[in-house]
């Protein structure tokens, strides 16, 4: 006499063994080989061992599942909260420049056309030295460190100044500190820079 046929067989099930989906009537789990499925409503069937680590595998698996889900609503809600990402504008800042004798130094950042840069300077070492504030657009700065003629938008001298440079029009602006002192003597400016980006936008 012909055995009955497994009523779950033609069913999904579980491998028992890794949790994946076991096809119905297949021999054996696509993911790890194992040759046990459990289908629906067949658990509580199986050996105690076997009960025991399969219930033990669905858990960790509905473990993982929950992790990551609480992991991604983290991510959006703290992003929501904390709103886009803020950068410092690159000449928005203050520091410290050291500038060898007959060379330079520079800040350089887009500038939208209107707004302005305004900040100040101060020789340290040696006290009262000047130093000349030369400012660039990106087409003339290139030639300036080159050493070919080179037109300035703004052009100022001093030991210890404030500036105001506004923007005619969008472009990459050069703020270059320049030791005018020839290399011959040696002589190295430690200066002080702060520089503050401003717009011309006025909010209500």
């Amino acid at each position: 006499m012909a055995l009955p046929s497994d009523p779950h067989a033609a069913e999904w099930g579980t491998c028992a063994l890794c949790g994946e989906a076991f096809p119905p009537n297949g021999a054996k789990c696509p993911t790890c080989g194992a040759l046990q499925s459990v289908r629906p409503g067949t658990t509580e069937s199986l050996p105690a061992r076997t009960r025991r680590r399969y219930k033990l595998v669905m858990g960790l698996r509905a473990l993982v599942v929950v992790v990551v889900i609480l992991g991604l609503a983290w991510a959006t809600l703290s992003g929501a909260i904390s709103g886009p990402p803020t950068y410092q504008d690159p000449l928005t800042t203050s520091g410290w420049q050291n500038v060898g004798a007959g060379n330079f130094t520079y800040l350089s950042g887009p500038v939208t056309g209107e707004d302005y840069i305004q900040g100040n300077y101060s020789v340290d070492n040696p006290p009262g030295a000047p130093i000349t504030l030369e400012v660039y657009n990106s087409t003339d700065f290139p030639d300036f460190a080159a050493h070919a003629p080179a037109i300035p938008l703004l052009v100022q001298n001093g030991s210890s100044q404030t500036f105001a440079f506004a923007a005619p029009y969008t472009d990459t602006f050069y703020f270059v500190f320049v030791n005018t002192f020839a290399p011959s003597t040696g002589l190295d400016l430690h200066i002080y820079v702060v520089t503050a980006y401003e717009s011309n936008v006025v909010v209500d």
